[in-house]
């Protein structure tokens, strides 16, 4: 009868395997020689406290509990048995253990030697109750040891790799030293380590957790070193596994990865919330929700009331606090944000636009699991902000003044890569320059004019280049095909900086005539950053002086260019003489 189908297997292979479970790591597709654990060695894991590492230690720990196993923790006793339980194993269960495991909470003083103290508790166990050549899983006992004092620590590391040689007991150890939270890695701990067996790392790295080994010896005395391997969490039962790229049902990247927190507003005006949503009165609560979040989905709303400066400092709070990991979704609600850009490169996994469906929201959220953010965080979003703020000058300027504005918009632009869009219109051949300045209705602070040659210039600030053709419609009161025989359209830097150099040319060779005595000012559009002011309020004259974060425009809010918004106008300046070139006919 073959071994596979023999209903009495042999006791002593099935002994063995059981003593398998206790001498390997809890890690699903791990090599054994990164997993196995030799008789009567030390092999210390570092790592802070995360889902990763419980995962790593009480899942190693309750598999080993079914052999005979020592599990010590400096946690209190019910957080210890609470732990165990979260991964499956209930210790309260009659027989639920191997009678000769044993599950003990270490209580450290702080007027005795840490590591004199932890030295004898192993004895006391070996001694007493520990099944010989038994191996000690401990975690969380870096105070125990002195990592200040190089020889101390050189001595407490020897004493503790001779005890488990002479003991035949292998030591386990998972821990944060100081050392290693403040990113020195393991050189500084070489000489800690030197007789161990085994040191590796479980570091949390571009939202991802990873297997970082120094050296590790297996049970036939092979040794792997400087190893990195990423990890996953199982999505049925939170087992740390392997990530590869042959693997068929990728992990998640946390086990709080399937969990989607909203705002209220964002489904507010839906029949239903998803199963499994969280649904949070405000912004606010969601930001304070997942500030401890690792890999969940977080939907933030953007409506009239929200303003800009607000929702971008709450992405780029949970984009630094959280990690690359946290999925950021805003959904728009009544109004589009024309500076995604911004609210992108603060740290936002992307935009869903207005009038989204709720269906389609869904496959949104889903098409963001497993996602890591990729792009490098601001480390201050007013920095960002600052860069996507426009001067306040709006509408017509003279040529020289329109060359250096535009400029400086491009040069403050380019850290957070905010589009902008130049034009160039050369004009019908009966078509004065200033009948099309006064056709162009510019109320957006930021977006600018100018008239020189034959040719309109227009600037569209933080504009995408596909966004030009609604924005001009917007902001010409005439056709434009009456008023011009074509278009130049330039959306990059070079391709900006080229076409302002070629203007400089022409206007240093033929100086540009000044129409600005000549064209009424117009109210600027209303700020959308801060809708919560009345509407008589949200229209302003153009200053000199620079707009705050919240005086953000919008180019899809609604407003027309022919929209009157207040129901006094500025005073109209005095008309000055001025000669009116004739515009040459070819």
């Amino acid at each position: 009868m073959s071994p596979a189908t023999d209903p009495n297997p042999n006791p002593q292979r099935a002994a063995r395997a059981r003593l398998r479970l206790n001498q390997a790591l809890a890690v699903r597709g791990l090599p054994p020689s990164l997993a196995t654990l030799a008789t009567g060695r030390v092999y210390a894991v570092y790592a802070s406290r995360s889902p990763a590492r419980d995962a790593l230690f009480w899942k190693t720990a309750a598999n080993a509990l079914l052999t005979p196993v020592n599990v010590l923790s400096t946690r209190a006793p019910g957080h210890i048995a609470s732990a165990l339980k979260q991964h499956g194993l209930d210790i309260d269960t009659p027989n639920i253990v191997h009678p000769r495991s044993n599950v003990c909470a270490l209580k450290l003083s702080p007027t005795r030697d840490g590591c004199d103290l932890l030295m004898e508790a192993l004895q006391g166990m070996s001694d007493q109750c520990a099944s010989p050549a038994s191996p000690f899983l401990i975690e969380g006992v870096a105070a125990c040891f002195a990592w200040d004092n190089r020889e101390k620590l050189l001595r407490q590391g020897a004493a503790l790799a001779d005890w488990c040689a002479t003991t035949r007991h292998t030591v386990l150890m998972v821990m944060l030293p100081p050392l290693v939270e403040q990113g020195q890695g393991f050189l500084p701990l070489t000489d800690f380590q030197v007789q161990f067996a085994g040191a590796a790392q479980l570091v949390h790295v571009q939202g991802e957790y990873r297997w970082e080994v120094a050296f590790w010896r297996d049970h036939l005395d092979a040794t792997a070193a400087n190893e990195s391997i990423p990890l996953r969490f199982s999505a049925t039962d939170q087992h740390l596994v392997v990530s590869t790229e042959s693997t068929t049902t990728p992990g998640m990247l946390a086990p709080d990865e399937g969990e989607v927190i909203v705002a209220h507003d964002v489904v507010a005006r839906e029949r239903t919330v998803p199963k499994g949503w969280r649904d949070l009165p405000n912004n606010e609560s969601v930001v304070a929700e997942a500030s401890h979040a690792i890999a969940a989905t977080v939907i933030l709303h953007y409506g009239i009331q929200e303003n800009l400066a607000t929702i971008a400092k709450q992405v780029n709070f949970l984009r630094r606090q959280c990690g690359k990991a946290l999925k950021i979704l805003i959904r728009e609600d009544n109004v589009s944000i024309r500076y995604e850009h911004v609210l992108l490169t603060l740290g936002a996994n992307a935009i869903i636009p207005r009038s989204t469906p709720l269906a389609q929201v869904q496959v949104t959220v889903d098409g963001v699991q497993g996602q890591l953010y990729s792009r490098p965080v601001p480390d201050d979003y007013r920095a960002a902000l600052s860069a996507a703020m426009r001067d306040s000058t709006t509408g017509y300027v003279p040529a020289q003044r329109f060359i250096d504005l535009v400029r400086e918009a491009v040069e403050r632009s380019r850290p957070i890569r905010l589009p902008n869009v130049l034009l160039r219109l050369p004009l019908e051949p009966d078509v004065a320059s200033l009948d099309a300045l006064r056709a162009c209705r510019i109320r957006r602070t930021g977006d600018l004019c100018t008239a020189a040659g034959d040719s309109l210039y227009v600037f569209f600030f933080a504009c995408y280049v596909d966004d030009a053709t609604k924005a001009m419609s917007r902001v010409f009161a005439r056709p434009l095909a009456e008023l011009f025989r074509g278009e130049l359209r330039c959306g990059d830097r070079d391709a900006i900086a080229a076409m302002l150099d070629a203007l400089q040319k022409e206007i240093a060779e033929l100086p540009a005539p000044d129409y600005t005595g000549l064209i009424e000012p117009l109210l600027a559009e209303a700020p959308l950053g801060d809708a919560s002011a009345p509407a008589e309020a949200r229209m302003e004259v153009p200053t000199s002086t620079a707009p705050t974060p919240g005086e953000l425009g919008d180019w899809s809010a609604g407003t027309s260019p022919d929209q009157s918004g207040a129901s006094t106008a500025v005073l109209r300046p005095t008309p000055q003489r001025t000669r009116l070139p004739m515009k040459a006919r070819v």
